[in-house]
């Protein structure tokens, strides 16, 4: 299936953007701006397909 296919690719780029990012990468660097648009996608995804429940107390 395409989707899942999409979101494995998009789980291995963040894989290979997280070594080059650092707490002193700049703001405007590409691969932070990369890595930052790809995660929130990649949240999204997760939220709709793969929700975690919320604790009952």
């Amino acid at each position: 299936m395409k989707i899942i296919e999409e979101y494995e690719a998009a789980l291995s780029r963040i894989v290979e953007l997280l070594p080059l990012v650092t707490e002193d990468t700049p703001d405007d660097a590409p691969n932070l701006i990369e890595l930052l648009k790809i995660s929130d996608i990649v949240e999204k995804y997760e939220d709709v397909h793969f929700p975690i429940p919320d604790k009952e107390e």
